[in-house]
Parts: C-alpha cells; structure tokens; sequence
C-alpha cells in the first residue's frame, strides 16, 4: 500500500518533472515557469526547497542528477532549445545562512534546431557524459573531457531519428541508449569502443 503525501511545490505553472538524486536524498522539479527548484529531506523527513532559479527562457521540460562522484550537479532541457548543465556551490553564498543553495550554470548546450525533449547523464562508468534528444529527431551525446571543469563540454555523437525524439534512457549497466518519438518505435542504440 502506499500513502500521499503533498509538498507544495510553489511552482506558477505546469511542473513537467521530477527526479531524485542517486541517495534518494535530494530532488528536482521542473516546469513550465522556466524553474527548476531543489528539496532536500531533512531528518524528520520533510522536504524542504533549498533552491529555486529561473533556468531557461521556455518551458523545462526535465531535469536530472548525475552520479555523486562528480559532485551535485544537475542538466534541464527546455523548448527554449538548449541543455544547461548546474553545479551547486557550497560557501559562495549568503543564502546558505537562510538554508538555500547556491547553484550556478556551468554551459549551455545550444546544437538543437528546435525544443530539446529529454536530458540524461550516462552511467558513471562511461565518465561524465550527457545526452539530449530534440524535437528535430537529433540524440546528442556530450563528455565533459574534464569533470573539474563543468563549463567545457564536447559533442562526441549525433544520431538522427526519423522523426521527432520525445525521450532517452541509458541501460544503467551497460552502453545501451533507447529513444522514442513520434513514430511509435522504441530505438536502441548499442556504443561500441571507447565511451559510448
């Protein structure tokens, strides 16, 4: 059985996503009001807004967590067609002092033509690699070269989908990345050599 409970999430628009971090600890929402807030559980186990920012210049369509080995990093997508990858900085901020965070946008990914659907960072053991999909049918697939440097970021593959891409997963155990779309098929697209 499970029981509901409400958090009122205090968002102006529609919320598009949610995710928890790798510890279950941390979560992020998204939404139509080009936000992205952070909630932390505290140890009586509420959840708690800890950040809120306006990320995007349209809708937010997901957001996502990479593993904690590279830090607390977090990657929204939005219909403004880009990807934008956030890193929370801790000791910079008076906020923390109010118990918020400070989280600050390390790159802006801007190849998409059109309103980038879904953004996933790859299992740890491919390294710190991120991968959108786009309204334009185009799967994306980035490594940051160094994970102490968040603010580069380099295009490794493009793979074209016969018409629009609405989502990505990775097979958290292997290379293997399905994509979905407008044509009702379910892609699956094996790496082979190097990373991916």
């Amino acid at each position: 059985m499970f029981v509901a409970r409400s958090i009122a999430a205090d968002h102006k628009d529609l919320i598009h996503d949610v995710s928890y971090d790798f510890h279950g600890r941390r979560m992020a929402t998204c939404s139509s009001d080009q936000s992205v807030k952070v909630w932390d559980k505290s140890e009586n186990g509420e959840w708690h807004c800890t950040a809120s920012w306006k990320t995007h210049s349209g809708s937010v369509w997901r957001v996502t967590w990479a593993h904690p080995e590279f830090g607390q990093v977090l990657a929204s997508c939005s219909f403004d067609r880009t990807a934008a990858v956030w890193e929370e900085i801790v000791g910079e901020s008076n906020d923390k002092q109010r118990g918020l965070s400070h989280w600050i946008k390390r790159t802006t990914l801007v190849d998409s033509r059109t309103s980038v659907t879904d953004v996933k960072f790859a299992p740890k053991h491919m390294g710190l690699m991120l991968t959108t999909c786009s309204a334009d049918g185009v799967v994306r697939i980035y490594e940051a070269p160094d994970v102490m440097n968040l603010s580069q970021w380099s295009l490794q593959h493009e793979i074209s989908c016969k018409l629009s891409c609405s989502c990505i997963s990775w097979n958290p155990s292997s290379t293997l990345l399905a994509s979905s779309g407008d044509d009702g098929c379910v892609r699956l697209w094996k790496g082979l050599g190097g990373n991916t």
